[in-house]
């Protein structure tokens, strides 16, 4: 799995109309802001994976999200949101809304609606991924994190999964 099929996954199917049904965003933003928005959260994963327990929520919460069925929960999505980006989420949401031309309203609404989906295809790729550490190192190799948090988080991430993996 790379960033594409990341970003093919979440964008080929309904969730795009649910999204523009819901929020009245037309489709051709919705895609522009996920895929924009991918790697600011495969980042922020990362970032949050370097230390143990941040590596442990986030095995955690792609556990309880593998296998979920594609769709709006604007509520747990919310959740997700907090505890990716923290106290970053509302500039995260400002350089994506300038970034695409899309007002900050909608924008979180598109972020809160993808981010169960994006635990779930996370959570379930892993079978063809091998570990996430692998996912999170590949995707973002070359991105502003440090190439020392990326192999701490990969190591970390990747012995989680093997484990569960086995289990």
């Amino acid at each position: 799995m790379d960033l594409n099929n990341i970003i093919s996954t979440l964008t080929g199917n309904n969730l795009i109309g649910e999204i523009s049904k819901k929020f009245n965003i037309d489709t051709t933003k919705i895609v522009s802001v996920i895929k924009a928005a991918i790697p600011k959260f495969l980042s922020a994963m990362r970032s949050n994976a370097s230390t143990s327990a941040g590596a442990s929520a986030l095995t955690q919460a792609l556990r309880d999200h593998a296998g979920q069925a594609m769709g709006l929960n604007i509520e747990d999505g919310l959740k997700i949101l907090g505890k990716v980006f923290g106290g970053n989420l509302n500039s995260v949401i400002s350089g994506l809304s300038s970034q695409t031309n899309t007002p900050n309203n909608q924008v979180s609404n598109i972020l809160a609606s993808i981010a169960p989906n994006l635990l779930s295809v996370l959570g379930s790729g892993n079978a063809s991924v091998g570990n996430i550490g692998s996912l999170l190192g590949g995707l973002l190799g070359g991105s502003s994190a440090s190439s020392a948090t990326s192999s701490v988080a990969g190591k970390i991430l990747g012995g989680l999964f093997g484990k569960l993996k086995k289990k």
